[in-house]
């Protein structure tokens, strides 16, 4: 009996404002060189081991967009767990999605992906996800329907 694949650990940031139609969220599309590339998806990356999940969704969004999250802040909406053979190591991943009200000068700058954007949360079927993200788009959009931006810092 073989002992069961790691699970890797992955972040994901849905960062969150109002816009005239109401919520928004930053989406990213993947590189077409990258595994699933031209697919959109979230902002995020795997957790270093014993990282909570705010603290590797916090800085995957920097890492990746160059917005800045305050420490302390974000809270998580829910996980979602796949099988990907795709990956050549760990194919077991955990998809843990973590909201934050995105600061209110917020410039989201593609640093890691094809394109990002700020997309209305009810129009995300428009766009084509990662199986894992279309499930994570469900939890998202369960938690902006009662969503209510805070006061939020102005990005530094």
């Amino acid at each position: 009996m073989s002992a069961p694949e790691p699970i890797l650990q992955i972040a994901v940031a849905a960062i969150l404002r109002m816009g005239p139609g109401g919520p928004e969220v930053l989406i990213a599309r993947r590189r077409a060189d990258a595994i699933r590339g031209g697919l959109w998806e979230l902002p995020g990356g795997k957790a270093d081991p014993g990282e909570p999940p705010a603290d590797a969704a916090r800085r995957e969004l920097a890492e990746e967009t160059g917005i800045s999250i305050p420490a302390g802040t974000g809270h998580v909406l829910g996980s979602v767990d796949q099988h990907d053979p795709h990956l050549p190591a760990e194919r077991r991943l955990r998809l843990t999605l973590v909201a934050f009200d995105a600061p209110r000068d917020a410039d989201a700058r593609p640093l890691a992906a094809a394109e990002c954007r700020w997309e209305s949360v009810d129009r995300l079927d428009a766009y084509e996800w990662p199986a894992a993200n279309r499930r994570l788009n469900e939890i998202l959009r369960a938690h902006a329907r009662e969503w209510r931006p805070g006061p939020g810092p102005a990005c530094p």
